[in-house]
């Protein structure tokens, strides 16, 4: 579990992602979204480590999206959501009282 002290654009590069993707299409390709910014005036995520904006290419797929969850990407003529946790992770979460 991470510190949840820790400012929220500190990356650790040998921490685990919540959640991993890899995509099956003609040409496989991994992706591993570890955080997501998101400002006024800009978007931006660490994808593989990398710091990417919209328009920015990760292997052969690219950047079309920044959301507060997501980043969709596109790849050999598909859409992709890389999702920041797992969905079934994010659904079952009920906050205590």
């Amino acid at each position: 579990m991470p510190d949840p002290t820790r400012p929220a654009n500190y990356v650790v590069d040998d921490e685990e992602p919540i959640f991993f993707e890899e995509i099956e299409t003609r040409e496989k390709i991994s992706l591993k979204l570890s955080a997501i910014r998101i400002s006024a005036s800009d978007k931006s995520a660490i994808v593989n480590g990398k710091l990417v904006r919209i328009g920015d290419e990760i292997d052969t797929a690219t950047i079309i999206e920044i959301n507060r969850l997501s980043v969709v990407v596109s790849h050999e003529d598909k859409k992709i959501i890389v999702r920041l946790y797992n969905k079934q992770f994010v659904k079952d979460y009920k906050p205590s009282k």
